[in-house]
């Protein structure tokens, strides 16, 4: 991709817990997170009139987003039972985003990070075929 834009949403208050974890292990109990997320979104073309996405299309990504803070955990995000780690959560938003945002907007979703505190992220790189360049 020639041009690469990012976008960070956040503080994203949440709850969660990482059962997988050994019993003495902290993060193994409920514990809170002001979450960032940022989104990566490239194009080898720039659209009308000269960006890779207009900011303004991602609205419904932060409304999705600020929505998990009325969960009482993340783990409903995850009904199969996986634990909400931030490597799974920046591969769920990468998810969503392709197929609630994708269709409809330009620019193509390059990766996710997301921020769990000031020095601890996860980063989903979303895998793009070779032809998938608007």
């Amino acid at each position: 991709m020639r041009y690469t834009v990012t976008k960070r949403i956040g503080p994203i208050s949440v709850m969660h817990a990482i059962y997988g974890l050994p019993d003495h292990h902290p993060c193994r109990n409920m514990h809170g997170h002001n979450l960032y997320v940022e989104l990566a979104i490239g194009a080898d073309q720039l659209v009308h009139p000269g960006f890779v996405v207009d900011f303004n299309d991602l609205e419904a990504v932060e409304d999705y987003l600020k929505s998990w803070s009325r969960l009482d955990s993340l783990a409903a995000l995850f009904p199969s039972g996986r634990d909400a780690t931030v490597e799974r959560l920046a591969e769920h938003v990468a998810d969503w985003y392709r197929e609630q945002i994708q269709p409809e907007t330009s620019g193509l979703l390059l990766s996710v990070t997301v921020h769990e505190t000031d020095s601890c992220s996860a980063t989903f790189t979303v895998p793009i075929a070779p032809e998938a360049n608007r």
